[in-house]
């Protein structure tokens, strides 16, 4: 079920990911696919053909990936399913940029051959600013921040969570002021259009910024409420994180598209005459280096988004640090599947009750045990707030019918172990290979004994 459930995550992902390459393919501040034209190119019937060639491979790219990821979840390799996964990534990442790279060169070799580049030194002398707009403010994000921090006061074995979490929603704050460079978004020597083009662009990149902070404050209110108003869970948590990611999801990728939409039609009639063409400093289309521009962080042509100048210090390490993460995804998707491998048997050793998963996990001390019970059956409606859970294990914070448990345990076959610390901590060990009833009668001993 998690295998299935993760490559239909990613399934689903691919229309989206089309939806966002094949607008590329429409004219946006005279850049289409990364290439810069006239008014003239947008109905030179080369350039047209090949747009729709660009298209048609992006479909195809990805189909593949689409057959590929039903192939993998239908054959579903134990013990490798996120190495596969994250190989998947990599296989997507390679595959859209090989794209788009391709037919970026295609369109270029035809602006070249018609003569419509501009020099890049008259691009300099357009450096018309906006007029000032109105910022979210960092207030905003500071209470975001208070409001995700607050069940912190009472939920004290999930407190750090709350606070990363308000940590990271005043984080993005900052980052909407900090990765956002005032740079006017000139197409021409239209002065208004560059204006309102920087206006669209601000408002949109303060929106997703904070769209982010209220999405975690209110994850963190819900999974909280939800604990409290129901111990059990009931799977509220679940349906809530799930509600909330695919919304911030479809209201990032909506305030993407409303920009590009407006990009297209404040732009529909530049082009004409001089215009700005920057094509020389972005390589392939899609990286952007410049040794004379002195900006690490600087806005991508077209959208919301921010990139790097990769002629800067900075830029060359966010680089080879992707880099790095890409070749290391299929090591990584390894790592994640020998943490949702079954958990060792339990066993008794130093006094210790041990439960082991990745490593050992949960060492009980047996004077501390104040009770413990065999269940032939695992108890309905419990609920994931903090771990892993898999068809093969069940490991870290759950909700119970008993209130907050630690759980590390093969859900797939009992019986399972319920121990009951003097602190009031409650566990359940076991499953697979484990002994419980073996065990059970080895601590019911051993708290007989005088």
């Amino acid at each position: 079920m998690t295998a299935l459930i993760s490559w239909g995550a990613c399934i689903v992902l691919l229309p989206v990911l089309y939806a966002l390459n094949a607008n590329e393919a429409k004219f946006k501040k005279n850049i289409v696919v990364g290439v810069t034209f006239p008014i003239a190119g947008r109905a030179d019937p080369e350039v047209l053909g090949l747009l729709k060639g660009y298209k048609r491979s992006q479909l195809l790219v990805c189909l593949g990936l689409a057959a590929l990821a039903a192939l993998f979840a239908a054959l579903y390799w134990p013990g490798i399913n996120f190495c596969l996964l994250f190989l998947w990534f990599d296989l997507l990442i390679v595959g859209e940029f090989a794209c788009t790279a391709r037919w970026n060169g295609k369109l270029k070799a035809v602006k070249k051959a018609r003569g419509w580049a501009v020099p890049t030194i008259r691009t300099a002398s357009v450096t018309a600013a906006a007029e000032p707009v109105k910022r979210a403010s960092l207030w905003w994000f500071a209470a975001a921040a208070l409001i995700a921090a607050v069940p912190a006061l009472f939920d004290r074995e999930l407190w750090w969570m709350y606070i990363l979490d308000g940590a990271v929603a005043f984080g993005c704050g900052l980052g909407a002021k900090v990765l956002y460079r005032n740079r006017a978004e000139a197409v021409d020597e239209n002065e208004a259009v560059t204006a309102a083009l920087t206006r669209v662009r601000r408002r949109a990149w303060d929106r997703v910024w904070l769209l982010c902070a209220w999405t975690l404050a209110a994850l963190d209110i819900g999974v909280w409420a939800s604990q409290a108003l129901s111990p059990a869970g009931g799977g509220a948590v679940l349906l809530l994180t799930i509600a909330l990611a695919v919304g911030v999801c479809a209201a990032a990728v909506a305030i993407e598209f409303r920009v590009r939409h407006v990009q297209e039609k404040l732009t529909a009639a530049s082009g004409q005459g001089f215009y700005v063409d920057e094509d020389d400093r972005w390589l392939w289309g899609q990286f952007y280096y410049d040794p004379n521009d002195s900006r690490t962080i600087i806005n991508a042509r077209t959208g919301v988004n921010s990139t790097v100048n990769l002629a800067r210090p900075g830029g060359k390490a966010f680089m080879v640090l992707s880099l790095a993460l890409l070749l290391a995804l299929p090591v990584m998707g390894l790592c994640v599947d020998a943490m949702c491998a079954a958990p060792e048997p339990l066993r008794i050793e130093e006094g210790m009750l041990l439960a082991e998963s990745f490593g050992r996990d949960y060492a009980l001390p047996l004077e501390d045990i104040a009770d413990a019970e065999v269940l032939d059956a695992l108890p309905k409606g419990m609920t994931q707030v903090l771990g892993t859970g898999a068809d093969s294990i069940l490991k870290g914070a759950f909700t119970t019918p008993w209130g907050r448990a630690t759980l590390c345990l093969d859900p797939r076959t009992g019986p399972w172990l319920k121990v009951t610390m003097t602190d009031g901590t409650v566990y359940l060990l076991g499953g697979g290979a484990s002994d419980a009833s073996g065990l059970y009668e080895r601590l019911s001993e051993r708290r007989q004994d005088p």
